[in-house]
């Protein structure tokens, strides 16, 4: 309820279609975080990871590594067995033309509580860090090169976290799509 009534960042509040809270399986072992909510993705259909094409990668991963119980990667609201699915920011971040940016520093820590709200909710073991900027705020740490972290648990607080290449990276072609898909699949062992 709190998330639904929030208005701190006013570019966020205009230019927003909707909040995108996280969903899953609020039993989840394993949570996936993003940065924020696609507009031509979450930032439509409330839901993180679907429509736009990174969603659809993702929600393949999902399916293949059998966290899904949807076979479709584009059904826009898929139940989930062990993950729960967010972002650190809730609202989709637009630049002038409607494009989606980065959120600003001020706009992550406005919303990071929201997250600090599902993490404590859900108790997950292992928090897969989707992309460089999602990782450097979690984590708290400047970062390099992030395909060196990328796959690469660290151990921190309880929680091992796994930073992970974001979809988009994927889907511009910069990293091999089906070792992608089996990395993801790779962290569905850790809970079966």
């Amino acid at each position: 309820m709190k998330i639904t009534r929030c208005n701190k960042c006013p570019s966020l509040v205009s230019s927003r279609s909707r909040i995108v809270s996280g969903y899953g399986d609020e039993n989840a072992t394993i949570m996936f975080v993003g940065l924020a909510p696609g507009r031509n993705g979450a930032d439509i259909t409330g839901v993180p990871f679907t429509r736009d094409p990174s969603g659809i990668l993702f929600q393949e991963a999902m399916i293949k590594a059998g966290f899904s119980l949807e076979n479709d990667p584009t059904f826009e609201k898929p139940k989930l067995k062990h993950v729960f699915i967010t972002n650190i920011v809730k609202c989709n971040p637009k630049d002038e033309k409607g494009n989606n940016r980065h959120p600003s520093k001020d706009e992550i820590n406005n919303c990071v509580k929201y997250f600090e709200i599902e993490k404590q909710l859900i108790k997950p073991n292992i928090i897969v860090l989707l992309g460089k900027t999602t990782t450097e705020h979690i984590l708290n740490i400047k970062i390099g090169q992030f395909i060196q972290l990328h796959n690469n648990p660290i151990y921190k607080d309880s929680i091992i976290y796994v930073p992970f290449l974001h979809p988009s990276y994927i889907i511009r072609g910069m990293y091999q799509r089906e070792k992608y898909l089996q990395e993801i699949l790779n962290i569905s062992g850790l809970v079966k």
